[in-house]
């Protein structure tokens, strides 16, 4: 059986880059059932459009924002649901975390378009200023400054940092 052209580059594609998507998921989601399947979700959007992702200039920035973006939608979503309390109403210990992704979420939706998609690709995926730059065709300059600007809405919005890091390791 013939492979399709371009399969052994995904696959490699894959291999390399599917440890750092579920990461970045669960980076902001917290499961890693979810993560797992977010990272999947976006390595079959990479598949079914493999022929212009390969010739993206950084693919993998490519696919890492797509994770991005399906984990915010996630979160979005999960912030639409009711509170669901089970043991006669004990808190779950991961509430904390939980709440401040809300709250992240939230006050990420107050950023432009723009802002959203610099802070996520630097600071959610990890990506360098330079990989962000090229990723959006903008400038490093120009990144800097969505970051600085963003950055300062995100701590007006979160409050002191020492309020949003507690009990954080």
């Amino acid at each position: 059986m013939r492979r399709p052209r371009g399969e052994h580059g995904f696959r490699a594609f894959y291999e390399r880059l599917q440890p750092r998507a579920i990461a970045v998921a669960r980076r902001m989601v917290g499961s890693p059932a979810v993560a797992e399947d977010l990272a999947a979700e976006a390595f079959a959007r990479a598949y079914s459009r493999w022929p212009k992702v390969q010739q993206h200039p950084n693919p993998d920035a490519w696919l890492l924002r797509v994770v991005g973006n399906l984990a915010v939608d996630h979160v979005r979503k999960e912030t639409r649901r009711p509170e669901v309390r089970g043991d006669a109403g004990r808190a779950d210990p991961s509430a904390d975390d939980a709440a401040f992704r809300i709250d992240l979420t939230d006050a990420l939706r107050h950023l432009s378009g723009r802002q959203q998609e610099v802070v996520v690709m630097r600071y959610i995926i990890d990506l360098t200023e330079e990989d962000v730059a090229s990723s959006l065709g903008m400038s490093t300059g120009s990144v800097k400054t969505h970051l600085h600007r963003a950055t300062a809405k995100l701590r007006a919005a979160l409050g002191p940092a020492e309020d949003t890091e507690a009990g954080r390791g």
